[in-house]
């Protein structure tokens, strides 16, 4: 049987996100919970069901209302009568939510994680409807099957938290203000000022789409001065200004509906200077925050109250690990790093090859047409390009070097542009290549797709030389190391110290406690099969040192290469 040439399309691309879904869904069933998602569940949960949100103020809300809403069909228990909420205590309050209660944390969390894995796979959507109508079939398939066996985007678009959905929201607001500024119709601007609005109250690093939409302005504006009469020329100052003020405007009003009755609350509460507390080192958001309620009377809105407190984590660091060292203000280099560790190496390959290419091209004599080629570029390529360009430029000027999850919003415009570039000219060679290099590192990390290292950097064994935290250990792993000690050594005793949130008493064996480097009295005595997560054996967020008297050893398993396994009993057979 045929397939017709219309229907080939829609399902290779249902093929693709059909097969991407069922990853997900099978592999997030064998984890625990992540360090962040009981939170997030537990602030949306209650912002349904209270109309207060000030639990988890530091991301904005819509993430957790989403997230939130599926826990409805469950209705478990909201511990408001306990000290953690009525102080505002985030991360008790999510302990309280996920572990004291009627509804298992595996009903929880299977139920909490389907939204984000639902915006994953509609972000693969549109990247594939996208880049058809832009570049073509061949290349839409190839962008698609980039993000769909990309281990990075598997691995976080199976848990409860807001990079997914910053980068969908983030990438539509790209494409629908470019079909803006290329078209001038009112409804893409329309589009555009709604997406915004909701990319904003997804994630606060969603704030690089400002600049960005006001330098693909100018650029547009730039190239239309270059090559169309003055006659047909729409974009100008007084259109930018208006435009993006509509933007600004579009944006203000999802903010505020997203926050419901806190805003409503908020018009007639105290001032936002009232509230802002003074900043321990000078801060530039602080100071335009300031400025505008000042200036503008605004009030204590949490979306500006969270924005204030999120700039000052950034300014005071954050513990971060690269390369063997720890630092609380990360390093200017961290990402580029974790750009060359954590991406396929068939990523990598397309990105040498088209490198190699347009340095061919510059020795060829393009390095004289540069200008004119780009007046002359079609935009599409530059709506593809400048967000990864200014979006990199504010990674590598950040204090808080967390994990690659961040880089996730260049991805999406990352495997278009790729696509795109070598589908021009295809080589057979270089696609099968491609293809079996990426086939082959998603099905070798199969299920730990949170621990993966390209072969590049010499895989997930080899992880915590270059990064640590999130990259590789986010506590997900205490079902598997459960799992293997009951097949290995059911009956031995365990000291464990663990990096994470899971509710041990339910998942795990009982165990003991792990000796310190400086405990020499209990080390000399220790008898046990000793377990410990990579970002406490690698001293993330202990003082330095603390089990090097561990690291000089060799673990005897590495399960899901996130808790390091070492046999230290003795006199016995191992």
């Amino acid at each position: 049987m045929t397939i017709p040439k219309n229907w080939r399309f829609p399902i290779a691309v249902a093929t693709l996100l059909a097969a991407m879904g069922v990853v997900m869904a099978v592999t997030a069933a064998g984890e625990t919970q992540t360090w962040d998602e009981g939170i997030h569940l537990a602030s949306g949960y209650s912002y349904l069901k209270t109309g207060n949100f000030k639990m988890n103020l530091e991301h904005p809300p819509l993430f957790k209302l989403l997230a939130g809403i599926p826990l409805l069909l469950l209705k478990p228990d909201l511990p408001l009568e306990r000290e953690a909420w009525k102080n505002g205590w985030q991360i008790e309050f999510s302990r309280d939510f996920m572990d004291v209660n009627r509804v298992s944390p595996d009903q929880i969390l299977k139920y909490g994680r389907i939204p984000n894995m639902l915006l994953t796979l509609l972000l693969g959507f549109a990247i594939a409807v996208w880049t058809r109508r832009r570049f073509g079939t061949a290349a839409a398939l190839g962008a698609l099957f980039l993000y769909a066996t990309d281990p990075n985007v598997i691995a976080h678009g199976r848990y409860v938290t807001n990079d997914l959905m910053v980068t969908l929201f983030a990438f539509l607001v790209v494409t629908a203000w470019a079909k803006y500024l290329e078209l001038k119709r009112q409804r893409d601007l329309v589009a555009a000022g709604l997406l915004l609005g909701l990319a904003l109250v997804s994630k606060y690093s969603a704030l690089f789409l400002i600049p960005l939409v006001a330098l693909l302005y100018l650029f547009r504006w730039w190239q239309e001065s270059a090559v169309e009469p003055a006659a047909k020329k729409r974009l100008s100052l007084k259109h930018c200004l208006v435009s993006l003020a509509v933007l600004a405007v579009l944006g203000a009003v999802v903010i505020g509906a997203a926050y419901g009755p806190e805003t409503l609350r908020s018009l007639t509460g105290p001032a936002l200077l009232d509230e802002m507390r003074p900043p321990t080192t000078p801060r530039a958001i602080h100071t335009g925050l300031r400025a505008m309620g000042y200036f503008f009377d605004l009030p204590a809105h949490p979306y500006l109250m969270g924005l204030d407190r999120v700039s000052e984590f950034d300014t005071g660091g954050h513990h971060a690990y690269l390369l063997g060292k720890t630092s609380m203000f990360g390093w200017w280099y961290y990402f580029p790093v974790a750009f060359a560790v954590k991406t396929p190496t068939a990523v990598l390959l397309l990105v040498v090859w088209c490198l190699g290419m347009g340095v061919w091209r510059l020795a060829r004599g393009w390095r004289s047409r540069t200008v004119a080629a780009l007046k002359n570029l079609p935009f599409k390529w530059v709506t593809l390009a400048m967000p990864m360009v200014v979006y990199g430029a504010i990674l590598i000027t950040s204090h808080v070097n967390l994990g690659v999850r961040y880089l996730l919003p260049v991805y999406p415009f990352l495997f278009i542009l790729l696509a795109a570039l070598v589908m021009q000219k295809p080589k057979v060679w270089l696609i099968a290549a491609v293809v079996a290099i990426q086939f082959f590192e998603t099905v070798r990390i199969y299920p730990d797709y949170l621990a993966f290292f390209n072969t590049v950097s010499g895989g997930p064994g080899n992880g915590p030389r270059y990064l640590a935290d999130s990259n590789i250990d986010w506590g997900q792993d205490v079902k598997k190391l459960r799992k293997y000690l009951e097949s290995t050594a059911p009956k031995e005793k365990v000291c464990f110290s663990y990096f994470g949130t899971a509710s041990l008493p339910y998942y795990f064996v009982p165990y003991d406690y792990l000796p310190e480097t400086k405990d020499v009295e209990a080390r000399k005595n220790v008898d046990c099969i000793a377990a410990i997560s990579v970002t406490q054996l690698y001293d993330v967020y202990t003082a330095p040192g603390t089990f090097r008297w561990l690291r000089e050893k060799t673990p005897i398993a590495k399960v899901g290469y996130s808790i390091y396994v070492y046999d230290l009993r003795k006199g016995r057979a191992r």
